[in-house]
């Protein structure tokens, strides 16, 4: 099953003009890494960052935290690559950079960063999250016995912030590696947006119409915007 990651980690210096020169060349040469190793074990399947829209983001709320996406197989794809040797000697010179077992990395099910949707001639162009000035990322935990309900409410109002977030994309997708006692599920929204006022502004117009009676059955939310994080 195919699923995208989303692995969130946490620096010991927000990123900055000074951030340290060895940081981001190194992230580079992880993501060519990345992609040589995937090209070896995965030969029938694209394996370039682009086509796996395999990418960094900086979190606008907080820079010391940086985001990175890939589009995987399946999850255990992606955790035979974390336990492979060249993912280890990345993380390796990593050391230091990174505070140590404060990353988060979950797996949404579904194309979310490489899709695009198909449409017809008539409707207008749309702009693809990976070319969105910023996105948002909400992880919406809800307990698992309203996963069905939460469902069927956000297919019937999910087209409130479609049209809001126009011409910027959205797409959503249920994590995959929940825990099987967990007590919750995580469904992750991401969507464009020109800025984080933007989105914002939108918000505030949703709590007064029918998106916000998704709100009796959500257990907890977690939203936050980022930008992507150009490795040149």
């Amino acid at each position: 099953m195919t699923v995208t990651e989303f692995a969130l980690l946490h620096l010991r210096h927000p990123l900055s003009a000074s951030t340290p020169s060895r940081l981001l060349p190194t992230l580079a040469t992880a993501m060519r890494l990345q992609d040589q190793w995937h090209l070896t074990h995965f030969p029938h399947l694209p394996s370039s960052a682009a086509d796996r829209a395999a990418v960094w983001f900086t979190q606008v709320e907080d820079p010391s935290y940086l985001l990175t996406t890939a589009n995987w197989e399946s999850v255990a794809a992606h955790w035979k690559w974390i336990r492979s040797a060249e993912n280890k000697r990345v993380m390796a010179e990593l050391d230091g950079e990174v505070i140590s077992g404060e990353t988060v990395l979950l797996h949404v099910v579904g194309d979310i960063f490489c899709s695009s949707p198909s449409r017809s001639k008539s409707e207008p162009e749309t702009i693809p999250l990976l070319r969105s000035p910023v996105i948002s990322i909400q992880r919406t935990f809800i307990e698992k016995r309203e996963k069905e309900a939460f469902a069927v409410r956000f297919e019937q109002i999910k087209g409130i912030v479609q049209e809001h977030a126009h011409p910027f994309l959205m797409r959503y997708g249920w994590r995959e590696d929940v825990e099987d006692d967990a007590e919750e599920e995580e469904f992750v929204l991401v969507c464009g947006w020109e800025s984080v006022e933007e989105h914002s502004a939108c918000a505030e117009t949703w709590e007064s119409s029918k998106y916000s009676e998704l709100r009796e059955l959500v257990a907890r939310v977690d939203l936050k915007h980022y930008t992507r994080l150009s490795l040149e």
